[in-house]
C-alpha cells in the first residue's frame, strides 16, 4: 500500500518536470528533428481548426478553417517559413514559435499569435 503513493508521488514529479523542461522558444532544429513528416493539429488565432504538415523536401500543406493550401517551407534562424499558393497572395511570411508544456503557440513577425497547435501526429 505504501509503495502506491511513492510510484504516483514519483510519476506527478515526472510529468511536472518534463513540461516544465519543454518551455521556451522552439528552436528551428527542434521544428527539424520533430515536426517534418508529422500533422500539427490546433486551431488558427480566431480558434478554427487547423492542421500544417511540414515534409522532407520542402513542401507543406495547411487546413485552417475552410481553407486549404499547399505550398512550401524552409527553416530560418528562428523558426521557420512558409509560403502558399494562395494565402498571402504566395508571399513567403516567417514565424517562430514557443512551447508551454504540450502547447505549441506560433507568432507571426510582429508577434501577434498566429494558431496554437495542441497535438503533433
Amino acid at each position: 500500500m505504501i509503495a502506491r503513493p511513492v510510484v504516483l508521488a514519483f510519476v506527478v514529479a515526472a510529468v511536472s518536470g518534463l513540461a516544465f523542461a519543454q518551455e521556451g522558444p522552439v528552436t528551428p532544429k527542434e521544428v527539424e528533428e520533430g515536426w517534418i513528416g508529422r500533422t500539427l493539429v490546433g486551431t488558427t488565432a480566431a480558434g478554427a481548426p487547423a492542421t500544417l504538415k511540414l515534409l522532407p523536401g520542402g513542401a507543406a500543406a495547411v487546413s485552417a478553417g475552410s481553407t486549404n493550401d499547399i505550398g512550401t517551407w524552409r527553416l530560418s534562424d528562428s523558426g521557420y517559413c512558409t509560403t502558399w499558393r494562395t494565402i498571402r497572395a504566395g508571399q513567403e511570411r516567417c514565424f517562430t514559435a514557443r512551447r508551454a508544456g504540450t502547447t505549441i503557440t506560433v507568432h507571426n513577425p510582429d508577434g501577434s499569435l498566429s494558431g496554437t497547435f495542441t497535438g503533433i501526429r
